[in-house]
């Protein structure tokens, strides 16, 4: 069986029912060998390395890795060669359908692995094709990014090529979104490759803009929600790599906008029709990590955590408007988006509020609550 993610073949010496709709014709070109056989490997001797969602990563002795899914009755493990170019699968005779979920859930750590060594990043995002090209939502988890691409998909008539984890390959001249068999809960793929028009950093906002990220600015958003494997250093150092590469090559946007379907119409009519309405990149800011707004006998009040507590003298206590502010800028934002966030939220005079908000963010600064 041969099959083929975002442009890279691989060949299996067992057919793979979850793969089918992946699988292409003979090819001469380089491929990835899978093979398979029903004898578990043995952990003796090797390093732990990570441990997430029922699969554990260890670290073989001359550098290769051994990864086992541990919520099956029983093994199913590969082993990779350093360069993840070789793999070996144990797994049962008969697959029934949880093992076959978990089989494709082992198998996208040493493909992704892989991938980074072709040029190739997993990107933690929603991405729809609309047209001849893609766009990709991303950002935090819960900030809307999958109900804004379902959007796109219900009222523009764009179609999914990834519900959740889209692979994005680096060329010379862009990069392409490819669908991959492998998506979170919802399982939301196609097999389907469209330049990628553009990566949308997804904020909730009563109104529609578009803000320009520098290279930097994206650089900080998507090492966040790339997949980088810090257990084998070389790769995640080439990870990085193509994450700096793919923000030079890629137009990345900050997105301020709400999940109804006339937001989706504004966005794609700024994106795709009048792209000189794209606001021009501005310098950010944001919290210093280690602190936190809590609610305390109804007032907001800043505490320090961790490292600060005893740098930072107590607690501060903060008014509605300040504590909209200081949440905001939990992720980094400019002043002028966040003057834009608080006007929409409150019935105050541009004048007024902007004034109050250079006076808390000079506080803040004084305070050694912000990072910009």
């Amino acid at each position: 069986m041969i099959i083929c993610f975002a442009g890279l073949k691989v060949v299996s010496q067992r057919f793979l029912p979850f793969l089918a709709a992946f699988e292409v014709s003979a090819s001469k070109e380089q491929c990835i060998n899978i093979i398979t056989h029903s004898v578990p490997m043995k952990s003796v001797g090797m390093t732990e390395v990570f441990r997430t969602d029922g699969i554990v990563g260890w670290c073989v002795p001359k550098k290769s890795y051994l990864y086992e899914y541990l919520c099956v009755n029983h093994p199913i493990q590969v082993l990779t060669s350093s360069d993840y170019n070789e793999m070996q699968f144990c797994i049962s005779e008969n697959l029934n359908a949880a093992d076959e979920e978990a089989m494709r859930a082992l198998l996208r750590i040493p493909i992704e692995c892989r991938f980074i060594h072709e040029s190739i990043g997993s990107l933690h995002a929603a991405c729809v094709e609309d047209g001849s090209c893609a766009v990709c939502f991303t950002g935090d988890s819960g900030v809307g990014k999958s109900t804004r691409a379902k959007t796109w998909v219900d009222a523009l008539g764009a179609e999914f090529i990834s519900g959740d984890r889209p692979a994005v390959r680096l060329e010379e001249n862009g990069s392409v979104a490819c669908g991959v068999p492998w998506d979170g809960k919802e399982q939301i793929f196609r097999n389907v490759e469209r330049p990628l028009r553009a990566i949308l950093e997804v904020r909730r906002a009563p109104f529609t803009r578009l803000r320009r990220l520098s290279a930097e600015q994206a650089y900080r958003v998507l090492v966040r929600q790339c997949f980088i494997p810090m257990w084998d250093p070389d790769t995640a150092a080439l990870a990085m790599v193509n994450v700096k590469r793919l923000c030079r090559i890629t137009p990345v946007y900050r997105l301020f906008c709400g999940p109804d379907a006339e937001a989706a119409r504004e966005t794609r009519r700024i994106l795709f029709d009048c792209p000189e309405e794209i606001q021009e990149e501005l310098p950010d800011m944001k919290i210093r990590e280690g602190f936190v707004l809590r609610n305390v006998a109804d007032e907001h009040m800043v505490m320090p955590t961790g490292e600060n507590v005893g740098k930072f003298g107590g607690a501060v206590v903060l008014s509605d408007v300040a504590a909209f502010a200081f949440e905001q800028l939990r992720r980094p934002v400019s002043r002028e988006d966040l003057l834009s966030l608080i006007l929409a939220e409150y019935d105050v005079d541009a004048e007024t509020a902007a004034a109050d908000l250079d006076a808390l963010l000079a506080q803040f600064r004084e305070m050694n609550l912000l990072e910009d």
